[in-house]
């Protein structure tokens, strides 16, 4: 599995060189295939947490108290009523779980099979379209790409895959990733690039509006039992 090493990192930030250090160049088919993948596989991974945080806070409530009617219960009938009711709590609690990360490695799974299977035919053959990859001391450690097809309107691309590497999180590299987009989206005179998201993505969320991304649109996550979750659609005008 591709990784960056801690030394690699460490001795970037202690210099103070990081920002400076980290090169955006266009992908390139021979050398970029496996690391991007791989790095868009580990920034999904890490959705799961993210995803957690929004959708476990409400079933954690129904468990506190049906926990607490479920001890009252056991003191004045049976103490198995409060140890059935925590076993059940607990089983539904992993199904959830269980769930979430499904639903995260289904969507990894997709993408690594349609644009990401054969990322030079996808965004380096069309005018437009475009794979970049930043890389920092000769690695690859993060990437973004920009979609025109023809379910867009004319003048209008669509920001995908943005993903950087866990160790290389908060120096930046995103912020370079995103303004090399819009110089790029620019040069082509495009109209406007849109992207989706879903609401647990906080911290790319608050880079999008840092950058002018304006909030186009919400829908609700199809599954029910995942019905905290949100997709936001977001498009900024050139």
């Amino acid at each position: 599995m591709f990784s960056i090493s801690d030394t690699t990192i460490m001795s970037a930030m202690k210099k103070g060189t990081a920002m400076e250090g980290v090169q955006i160049r266009s992908y390139n088919q021979a050398t970029d295939y496996h690391e991007c993948r791989e790095i868009f596989t580990e920034g999904m991974q890490q959705l799961i947490n993210l995803v957690n945080r929004v959708v476990f806070p409400r079933y954690l409530w129904y468990v506190a108290i049906t926990t607490i009617f479920a001890i009252l219960a056991s003191v004045k009938w049976s103490l198995w009523i409060l140890i059935l009711s925590l076993s059940i709590s607990l089983v539904l609690i992993a199904l959830l779980y269980v769930d979430i990360y499904y639903e995260c490695w289904k969507f990894i799974k997709y993408c690594l099979r349609t644009d990401l299977a054969d990322i030079d035919k996808t965004y380096m053959c069309n005018d437009g379209c475009h794979m970049w990859v930043a890389e920092l001391n000769g690695k690859v450690v993060g990437m973004v790409g920009l979609l025109v097809d023809e379910k867009q309107k004319p003048g209008v691309a669509e920001l995908q895959r943005m993903s950087v590497s866990g160790k290389c999180r908060k120096m930046g590299v995103g912020r370079k990733l995103l303004e090399q987009v819009l110089r790029h989206a620019e040069q082509c005179k495009l109209s406007k690039i849109v992207l989706s998201t879903t609401s647990a993505q906080l911290p790319a969320i608050g880079l999008y509006k840092k950058y002018g991304f304006k909030l186009a649109g919400v829908y609700p996550y199809p599954q029910k039992i995942l019905g905290d979750l949100e997709y936001w659609l977001f498009d900024r005008q050139l």
